[in-house]
C-alpha cells in the first residue's frame, strides 16, 4: 500500500507535463506501479491521484452495491467514468489531462499534497490556504486521532 505523504511544489511545462514529485515516485516503485489512477475531486479544487490497487479498493466497494440502484450508478458515473489511468514515463513525468486541469484552475505553480492512500494536485497559491484552513480547523477543534494498541495479540498480553 503506497504512503504519499508531504507536500511538495512543481510546474506544469509547456507541453503540458509534470514531474511526480521523487518521494511519490518511490512509493510507487515499492508498490510496483507506475500507474496513477487521476480523477477531479468532488470534495476540493484538486484533482487526486491514486495507485491502481487503492483505485480498485474502490471500485470494490461500488461493485458491492446492488446493480441498478441510484447510488451505483452515481458512483460509477461520478467516480469510475470521471477517471483516467496513467502511465509515469521514466523520466518520472506524465501529461496532465488538459480537462482535468482546466476544470480545476491549475496553470502555472502546482502542489502536490501528500493524503496516505493518494495524493492531490493543487494550485499551489489554493494548495497552502488549504492546508492553513486544516492546520486550523484541528486547533480549533483539538481534533484528535484514536490510538491503536501496539500489539493486538491477546496471547502475549501480560
Amino acid at each position: 500500500m503506497t504512503q504519499f505523504v508531504g507536500t511538495h511544489f512543481g510546474k506544469r511545462d509547456a507541453k503540458g507535463r509534470i514531474s511526480v514529485p521523487a518521494p511519490f515516485r518511490a512509493e510507487l516503485e515499492a508498490a510496483a506501479t507506475n500507474q496513477l489512477v487521476f480523477r477531479v475531486s468532488h470534495q476540493h479544487p484538486c484533482i487526486e491521484a491514486r495507485s491502481r490497487a487503492v483505485f480498485q479498493q474502490m471500485l470494490d466497494s461500488i461493485l458491492r452495491l446492488d446493480h441498478f440502484s441510484e447510488e451505483r450508478e452515481a458512483l460509477e458515473a461520478g467516480i469510475v467514468a470521471d477517471s483516467m489511468m496513467l502511465r509515469i514515463d521514466g523520466e518520472g513525468r506524465l501529461v496532465l489531462p488538459e480537462d482535468m486541469a482546466d476544470e480545476v484552475g491549475l496553470k502555472g505553480d502546482l502542489a502536490f499534497l501528500g493524503k496516505g492512500d493518494r495524493f492531490e494536485i493543487w494550485d499551489a497559491a489554493a494548495a497552502r490556504a488549504h492546508v492553513a484552513a486544516a492546520k486550523a480547523l484541528v486547533r480549533e477543534r483539538r481534533l484528535t486521532i484514536a490510538a491503536t494498541p501496539l500489539n493486538t495479540n491477546p496471547k502475549s498480553v501480560p
